[in-house]
């Protein structure tokens, strides 16, 4: 009966250790690569939340301290190199341009007391562009705008004050 096995049924048969260990080695080189490729997305993900955190880091004294200006330049050259959208380059290259015109209306307005004072709506145009960064930058990563509407507690106009705090309802 052995005499009867075609041909192609012993080389089948033969050949079967080696045909899995073959697709052993493929699906071991798939698996690598998908894990090289995660290990890359989340390391270039990390390096623009480092680069984000520091452009916005810098933007709370950048329209009146000049190294706040140039950190923020700093940060949005690294941006430039890892933002994913043109966007989000854009609108990281607006922050420290506004930042540095709110600081030179404030120089401005030091220097010349009776000139009309282009500092507020300056101020108002950097955090403007900050935020809109920012919501480029939360939508890139993934990240549901956790503090939505903290802008609404400044009212529709940026120059309006905030209403004085309440004090508690009941006393002790």
């Amino acid at each position: 009966m052995s005499k009867d096995i075609p041909l192609w049924v012993a080389v089948v048969i033969g050949l079967g250790p080696s045909v899995v260990a073959v697709v052993a080695l493929i699906a071991g080189e798939l698996r690598h690569r998908r894990q090289l490729k995660h290990e890359r997305e989340s390391r270039l993900r990390d390096e623009r939340i480092e680069a984000y955190r520091k452009l916005l880091t810098a933007t709370t004294t950048a329209q009146t301290d000049r190294d706040a200006v140039d950190a923020a330049e700093s940060a949005y050259v690294e941006i430039s190199l890892l933002a994913s959208t043109d966007e989000l380059d854009r609108a990281a290259a607006e922050v420290p341009v506004r930042y540095l015109q709110a600081q030179r209306a404030s120089f401005r307005e030091t220097q010349d007391l009776e000139a009309s004072s282009d500092y507020g709506p300056a101020v108002a145009r950097a955090r403007a562009a900050r935020d809109k960064f920012l919501a480029l930058a939360r939508k890139e990563l993934g990240i549901k705008g956790r503090t939505a509407g903290f802008r609404d507690l400044e009212g529709s106009n940026p120059d309006e004050e905030l209403p004085d705090p309440q004090g508690p309802s009941s006393q002790p």
